[in-house]
């Protein structure tokens, strides 16, 4: 059972300390009155997922909080824009919460607040995420407001114009981060098409698109098999009774034919500028979430064994990570170089991410590609397997104990598999893993042309044929 800590007033503190004496520890607090009920009036209870008569699948997980955490997923991210609307999804994001058939921006917004709830959208290449966080009691409140913004946004001129300007401030702000920048180019680089398209919208189209646009695309985009619903800190018989009254009225839809991706990968793309710093991404063909889930995890461990993130603050991570490591070897200055491991549906991106001083650049970007190549030749110990599982099982866990990465977490795999796989699964299948698993993504992953973005300085970036050469799978 959990321990719940209660926080006394000065004069109940003192008075406790006055009378406490001599009363056994097993004996109930004075003062204070406690029951199991008030933490929750429900059990905690895992995943539970089912679908409604018009294909919209409903999925929620009970936590013991005092808040309910909604998404709507939507399969209709950016990779499903055509090449003359480019950006039309980035405009739709923004165009979220603006006047409906039956409500007005003005009371969209103060009936949230009303509530104390908040609403956002976030967009990928896959979805577009309608979100909201809520008192919990009030799930009929915003499933009504998520359902009528989603199904019967009207898109009026003024107030869509009116959201190019936000926009325009938010590509001044994409354009100031080379981070940003460097792997939307990778992708645009890497792929001939659908996951070519970019989250942000190309300047040149801003003042194409409109009302008309975005009311197409979601007549055509946003049906019933395409959405998931997903509740943290919800009961699903309730969840399932709001989504369906909500939701039930949108059209099932015909499976609208979907654009494979193609990586082609072998391409570069170099942007020169006065920063002193080098940022390039340099990633081949990964491992797709419709991939076995084998493969996956496998890949997944692949990132941990080369080194992702810093797990101890100011640290070197020479000793954690294999990339660093060769990294520190080959140069006395100050780099950052980490694994990528980026996955979509039907394709992905695996590689590693370098900033350093310009001058730097070609020795640490040089040496990390060395070290991916010792990987595929089976130079993988046990140690290195070790460590690699238990911080990819640790970053899982760490992570969905946010409401919004469980959710989408859940989304995710559902959108994908069309079934959630446990933590508890998901552990037992990362430890089975062997040496020869992440070994065979690694020669997987190399074997296919690499592709290369990077900006700033670029005096010693080596170009592709250069970076690559000397460097086998044997």
């Amino acid at each position: 059972m959990a321990l719940r800590v209660y926080r006394l007033s000065p004069h109940v503190v003192r008075r406790w300390a006055n009378t406490a004496a001599g009363i056994p520890l097993s004996e109930p607090i004075p003062f204070v009155h406690f029951t199991p009920e008030s933490v929750s009036k429900r059990p905690a209870e895992g995943v539970k997922v089912s679908k409604l008569a018009n294909g919209v699948t409903v999925a929620s997980v009970e936590a013991r909080a005092a808040t309910t955490h909604v998404s709507v997923f939507v399969k209709a991210g950016s990779r499903y824009e055509s090449y003359e609307r480019q950006g039309l999804t980035h405009l739709l994001r923004n165009c979220a919460f603006l006047s409906t058939n039956d409500r007005t921006a003005f009371r969209v917004a103060r009936e949230i607040d009303a509530i104390g709830g908040t609403l956002r959208t976030t967009l990928s290449r896959e979805h577009i995420i309608y979100s909201s966080d809520v008192l919990k009691g009030n799930l009929n409140s915003v499933l009504s407001t998520l359902g009528n913004v989603i199904s019967s946004s009207k898109f009026q001129a003024w107030e869509v114009d009116d959201q190019k300007a936000r926009m325009e401030l938010e590509l001044a702000q994409f354009h100031s981060d080379p981070t940003q920048v460097i792997l939307e180019e990778l992708h645009r680089v890497a792929y001939r098409n659908a996951l070519s398209n970019p989250l942000y919208c190309p300047s040149y189209n801003l003042s194409k698109l409109n009302n008309k646009d975005l009311k197409s695309f979601v007549e055509e985009w946003y049906t019933g098999k395409r959405m998931i619903i997903v509740g943290v800190g919800t009961g699903h018989e309730e969840l399932k009774k709001a989504a369906s009254t909500y939701f039930g009225s949108i059209p099932e839809g015909l499976r609208s034919a979907e654009e494979q991706a193609e990586y082609v990968g072998g391409g570069e793309v170099r942007l020169p500028s006065g920063d002193p710093l080098t940022y390039a991404t340099v990633a081949c063909k990964g491992v797709s979430l419709s991939s076995d889930s084998k493969e996956i995890l496998a890949a997944g461990v692949l990132q941990h064994v080369l080194g992702a993130v810093s797990y101890v603050k100011w640290g070197s991570g020479i000793s954690t990570s294999r990339l660093n490591k060769a990294a520190a070897a080959a140069t006395d200055a100050p780099f950052q170089v980490s694994a990528v491991n980026i996955s979509y549906s039907d394709s992905g991106l695996f590689g590693l991410s370098v900033v350093c001083p310009g001058s730097a650049a070609g020795k640490v970007l040089k040496s990390a590609v060395l070290e991916f190549g010792e990987i595929t030749k089976g130079n993988v110990t046990t140690e290195d397997l070790v460590r690699a599982k238990n911080q990819l099982k640790a970053n899982m866990a760490m992570s969905t104990e946010s409401s919004a990465a469980l959710i989408d977490d859940i989304g995710v795999q559902l959108t994908m598999k069309g079934s959630y796989l446990s933590m508890e699964e998901t552990f037992k299948q990362i430890d089975a893993l062997t040496k020869e698993d992440v070994v065979k993504i690694a020669r997987a992953v190399f074997s296919t042309r690499p592709t290369l973005a990077a900006s700033g300085n670029l005096s010693s970036t080596p170009r592709m044929d250069h970076l690559m050469s000397g460097v086998s799978l044997k």
